[in-house]
């Protein structure tokens, strides 16, 4: 596979920066034309409408949601442009895990790029970054204004994701090797664990996230990373830390998760990321499924949904995954023990590999 090296600057002030994306402009906006990917109209979009300014996405790591939107469901043919003067369509979710983990994990990361001192601030579309200190070697200084920040760094990069956002290998700080230059996978995996991606996972800040076109040599290195952080979660104990410093000491996707509610997973219980946006895509289809069905039927009220219905949890979507341990390809949903409210993953997330 062809890596590409490309220099720039992360900005974060006035932007929403998690543990797995930040923004980025490349110093020579030329090298973007040296990755190859279906999506690369998504890309030119992007870039166009940001000036330059794009959102990268870290690759093999995935962090708590800060502030996921679920997807609106397709509304059935026979029901577009129907509506009731007495039923309400149910509201769209956006909504994020327990967000001292989360916001934590954005921190660390942006401590790790040489940004500190961030204050947020809330606005109606979410929260975002008013001001933060900049070092850069010797110097330093607190920027308040947007596009007037910045730290520079580099990302290795060879594909584009579905919604225009570079899937990146994020480094701090500069590098011998010039701008622009093609890179081999075994020149990544040397210096692989100087990337934010490996010390997010090394420090237990967020977790994994493999898909089939990470090479299995990248792959191990991460996955040494995250052995390291589960090592060091063990060593924490069972009493939890404040603030929480390790997401495996927290996990509960291997030892079961209660959701009666949506605040087990938003406010009280840390899941994999993958399972929680399931959960919150499958319970806003089962509360539209519920709503439709009284606008089909012309009832004046809607019939709530026997709560979250985890026993469906994977009947509209359920791919195929790679269980490493196995040497096996499974269902997604074959890896799950569900009974009633609870359900369990009996795969680690380090142990699975997504094939999209």
């Amino acid at each position: 596979m062809k890596y590409t090296l490309v220099k720039g600057i992360f900005y974060v002030v006035g932007h929403s920066p998690d543990g797995d994306s930040i923004k980025f402009k490349a110093s020579n906006p030329a090298n973007w034309q040296l990755i190859d990917s279906e999506f690369k109209q998504e890309f030119e979009q992007n870039f166009t409408t940001n000036v330059g300014v794009i959102q990268l996405r870290l690759q093999g790591v995935d962090a708590l949601e800060t502030h996921y939107a679920v997807p609106k469901p397709t509304v059935p043919a026979d029901l577009k442009g129907k509506t009731s003067a007495t039923l309400k369509e149910p509201p769209y979710l956006s909504l994020s895990q327990p967000s001292a983990m989360a916001k934590g994990a954005a921190e660390y990361f942006l401590k790790f790029m040489g940004i500190t001192d961030v204050k947020w601030r809330n606005s109606p579309r979410g929260s975002y970054i008013s001001e933060a200190r900049m070092t850069v070697g010797n110097a330093t200084a607190v920027v308040k204004e947007q596009g007037k920040d910045g730290v520079p760094g580099f990302i290795v990069t060879s594909d584009i994701e579905k919604n225009g956002r570079p899937i990146s290998w994020v480094f701090p700080g500069e590098t011998p090797i010039p701008d622009g230059t093609n890179i081999a996978t075994d020149q990544l995996a040397d210096i692989a664990d100087k990337s934010a991606n490996y010390e997010l996972l090394r420090s237990g800040m967020i977790y994994p996230l493999y898909y089939m076109t990470l090479a299995g040599k990248l792959r191990r290195k991460l996955d040494a990373a995250v052995k390291e952080a589960q090592k060091n979660a063990k060593k924490l104990g069972s009493k939890p830390q404040v603030p929480p410093t390790n997401i495996w000491q927290l996990d509960r996707s291997t030892t079961g998760v209660t959701v009666a509610a949506i605040a087990n997973i938003t406010e009280e219980q840390v899941v994999y990321p993958d399972l929680f946006r399931r959960v919150l895509r499958h319970y806003q289809i089962t509360q539209m499924n519920a709503y439709w069905a009284a606008l089909r039927s012309g009832a004046a009220n809607v019939t709530p949904p026997n709560g979250f219905e985890l026993s469906k949890l994977f009947d509209g979507a359920n791919p195929y995954v790679f269980v490493i341990s196995d040497q096996d390809f499974v269902r997604l949903g074959d890896i799950f023990e569900i009974k009633g409210d609870t359900l369990r993953m009996t795969k680690s997330p380090s142990d699975l590999v997504f094939l999209s």
